[in-house]
């Protein structure tokens, strides 16, 4: 469950970035904070690496950039939201319009534990496919009201 994952404290309610890579960066200061033995560089490279080959924009509104490192001692995840929206590579360019990205569920996956990645990947896009999500993520003002959307909408 996504939940044994975070607590209130790995949301940042107010990301300050404007575009995906400064994101990226602001977001993966958590992780290190989080998983003190990552090495930020690593992770960096790895999950801009992951974002060139396809967009982590899954859903409409969210993206799920994530990597795998050697450094990183245990799955890990923050969470960000972007209010104004950060834009995102679309996932099929029919369109060439680049999605707008509000939230940001950025993961760090340690190498040694591979069941882990499908079942945390699942576990958000269950979270995220349900309309209740859309309607209430942006309403929110607190960690704790963001967290508890969360454990509402989890299995």
């Amino acid at each position: 469950m996504l939940t044994d994952y975070i607590t209130p404290s790995d949301i940042n309610l107010n990301l300050e970035s404007t575009d995906k890579e400064e994101a990226f960066a602001e977001l993966t200061e958590m992780l290190v904070k989080k998983c003190p033995g990552l090495n930020r560089s690593e992770y960096m490279k790895a999950v801009t690496e992951r974002e060139s080959k396809c967009s982590t924009a899954v859903f409409p509104k969210v993206a799920v950039p994530h990597a795998v490192c050697d450094s990183a001692s245990k799955t890990t995840i923050v969470v960000g939201i972007s209010r104004d929206g950060i834009e995102f590579e679309p996932l099929e360019s029919a369109d060439n319009t680049n999605p707008v990205v509000n939230v940001i569920f950025q993961i760090v996956f340690e190498r040694e534990n591979t069941g882990s990645h499908l079942n945390v990947l699942r576990d958000i896009l269950y979270i995220v496919s349900k309309p209740e999500f859309y309607e209430k993520i942006l309403t929110l003002k607190t960690q704790k009201e963001i967290f508890d959307l969360f454990t509402e909408l989890e299995y």
